[in-house]
């Protein structure tokens, strides 16, 4: 998905602090803490594909299931945000 960066100027993309959160799991209701960016400016931060998945990704220590948890991740190429999926 690409958007002009025209259209987002009064927007403010940046990178957010890390947040420890409690994830409950879906598959076996365990409570856990975790750690979560809720974005990532891949133009400001140079963040590497493994700390990509570990701030947007959680994984049960009880039973092993890894989930998505929902982390916008853009960069803007050509004056254009590329939102990554």
């Amino acid at each position: 998905m690409t958007l002009p960066a025209q259209a987002v100027h009064n927007i403010e993309v940046m990178t957010t602090p890390v947040e420890q959160i409690t994830v409950e799991c879906s598959d076996c209701g365990h409570r856990y803490e975790d750690y979560h960016r809720r974005s990532m400016n891949l133009s400001l931060d140079d963040f590497d594909d493994d700390y990509i998945e570990q701030m947007s990704t959680t994984t049960c220590p009880e039973c092993g299931v890894k989930r998505s948890i929902g982390s916008l991740v853009v960069r803007e190429v050509d004056n254009t945000w590329v939102f990554e999926v």
